[in-house]
């Protein structure tokens, strides 16, 4: 049930995802379509590392089970890519048709935070995939309030899509996949019950809340110039840079491995 579904879904969302990038002739050839061709293929890579490396014993030494979990994975990230329009940002309309940069920087960084927050649900050993469903939708929901309650206070999907500033995008893309650390990791262990498992995730997961007020006093503090875009797209990618470098010392120095 879960390999035909998994399978459908795919098919679905990623046929989709490609098929909009020939809204416009193909030989139109910009960083926005590359990062928009490319974003779901690294995900895919990252997701299959971390199911060789962490998986169940029985999921890392079976091609059949690494398939079904890789095609799962596929699945939900291709499913979380469709709902990213909700919060501001239009895969199809902004990195597409208007060839957007900083929307396709943020996409790419929401992509990466999904597909972790799959790929921690793996991580340890469970008595079936219900568990991995289980875990995987209590990180996805969290990522998602995340990102809405910092675009509400923020409203950064405007400098994004509108304004167009590549920092923006930079920073917004950093701090997804920062989250998407965090949250992957808050899920990731051996499972025993329902209960233990929301208890670990709350326990870990509170790293977030920072994350997100620092994000928040950024973005509402961050002055927009016109004329200095190069300046603000260093500053945005060092600042990209410190989430997902903080996100990552917490989760493997003060966590470590579940």
């Amino acid at each position: 049930m879960l390999l035909l579904l998994s399978v459908s879904v795919t098919a679905y969302a990623w046929s989709r995802w490609y098929a909009a990038a020939f809204v416009r002739p193909l030989v139109v050839r910009n960083t926005s379509r590359l990062v928009y061709f490319t974003g779901p293929l690294v995900c895919l890579s990252l997701l299959y590392l971390v199911l060789r490396q962490w998986a169940a014993d029985d999921v890392r030494d079976s091609g059949t089970y690494l398939t079904l979990y890789m095609l799962a994975g596929a699945a939900w990230v291709g499913l979380g890519a469709q709902a990213l329009r909700f919060l501001g940002v239009s895969p199809r309309d902004d990195v597409i048709e208007r060839q957007n940069l900083a929307a396709a920087v943020a996409t790419a960084g929401a992509l990466v935070g999904i597909t972790l927050c799959f790929a921690g649900a793996n991580i340890g050993n469970g008595p079936g995939w219900w568990v991995v469903v289980f875990s995987a939708t209590l990180s996805t929901g969290g990522f998602f309030l995340l990102w809405a309650v910092v675009e509400w206070l923020t409203g950064v999907s405007e400098m994004v899509t509108v304004e167009r500033t590549s920092g923006s995008g930079l920073r917004l893309g950093g701090f997804l996949a920062g989250a998407g650390i965090v949250l992957g990791r808050a899920v990731a262990g051996d499972w025993v019950s329902a209960e233990a498992t929301v208890r670990d995730f709350v326990a870990v997961a509170w790293f977030v809340l920072p994350l997100a007020a620092v994000a928040v006093i950024i973005e509402r503090l961050w002055p927009f110039d016109i004329d200095a875009r190069t300046e603000d797209s260093a500053a945005g990618l060092f600042i990209a840079a410190v989430y997902v470098v903080v996100s990552f010392l917490y989760v493997f120095t003060l966590q470590g491995m579940p």
